[in-house]
C-alpha cells in the first residue's frame, strides 16, 4: 500500500512467525516480489523502503533479524546504509541484493563485513536460501557473485587443518568452536588461521574468508 504521492513508499506487512526482515530498494517490484517469496517461507517482512535514509531509520528502529539492501537507492548507497545501520542494530544480518555486479565492490563489501551478497538476476528461490543461512551467521555469496569474483587460481600447499579454518569462518564458528569440531585448542586453530593468513597473504579474517572464496575452498552450496 503506497503512501501519498511523492512520499516515500513504506509497506507493513502480516503478523510475525519466524525472522523479521527489512527491505531497502527502489525498484518496487523486485521489493515486493522478494517480500512474497520471504513470506511463503514463514518469515515477517516488517517495512519496504525505497531510499537508504529510511532504511537507517527504520533499521534503527525495528531492529530487524535481517535488512536486505539495494546499492544504488536515493539518499544513501547500500554500503552507506550498512556501515551506519550496523552501529545502531548490531545483531541485525546484512545482505545486498544487487543488479550491478563488481568484483571490487563485492570484496569491499565482504571486507567491510556484509554478510551476504546476490545477484537480482539469481533465482528467488536460491536468494532465499542463500539468506537462510546468513541468519545461521554464515557469510554467503551466491554463484553469480562466486563467479564474478573468482580470478585465477593461484593455490599454495595448504595443509588439512588450514583448510578447515575457512570453512569454520564461513559458518560464523568461533576458534573454541572450531577447535570443537576439529578435536584440538583454541591456541592450535589459532595457530592455524595466522598460517594460512601468511600463505595466502591477507591481513584479516574478513579477507581471508574473501580469499578462500575465490580459491574455492568454500563450498558453495555449505
Amino acid at each position: 500500500m503506497a503512501e501519498p504521492s511523492g512520499k516515500p513508499y513504506r509497506e507493513y506487512m502480516g503478523q510475525s512467525n519466524q525472522h523479521r526482515f527489512i527491505i531497502a530498494d527502489d525498484h518496487r517490484l523486485i521489493a515486493s516480489g522478494l517480500a512474497v517469496e520471504l513470506k511463503l517461507r514463514g518469515h515477517n517482512v516488517e517495512a519496504i523502503v525505497d531510499n537508504g535514509l529510511d532504511a537507517i531509520s527504520m533499521i534503527k528502529r525495528l531492529q530487524p533479524d535481517c535488512a536486505i539492501l539495494d546499492i544504488n537507492m536515493p539518499g544513501a548507497n547500500g554500503a552507506e546504509v550498512f556501515l551506519e545501520a550496523k552501529r545502531w542494530s548490531p545483531k541485525t544480518q546484512f545482505a545486498i541484493l544487487t543488479a550491478h555486479p563488481s568484483a571490487t565492490l563485492f570484496a569491499n563489501l565482504v571486507e567491510a563485513g556484509v554478510n551476504g551478497i546476490f545477484l537480482k538476476s539469481d533465482d528467488p528461490a536460491e536468494i532465499c536460501s542463500g539468506i537462510a543461512r546468513v541468519l545461521k551467521g554464515q557469510t554467503v555469496l551466491s554463484p553469480s557473485v562466486i563467479t564474478i569474483v573468482t580470478p585465477q587460481r593461484d593455490m599454495p600447499e595448504l595443509t588439512n587443518r588450514e583448510l578447515q579454518v575457512p570453512q569454520g569462518i564461513a559458518k560464523g564458528l568461533s576458534n573454541a568452536a572450531m577447535a570443537d569440531d576439529m578435536g584440538i585448542s583454541s591456541k592450535t586453530v589459532d595457530t592455524h588461521r595466522t598460517n594460512l593468513m601468511k600463505k595466502l597473504s591477507v591481513h584479516s579474517s574478513a579477507m581471508l574468508l574473501m580469499k578462500a572464496i575465490k580459491l574455492g575452498l568454500i563450498s558453495v552450496d555449505g
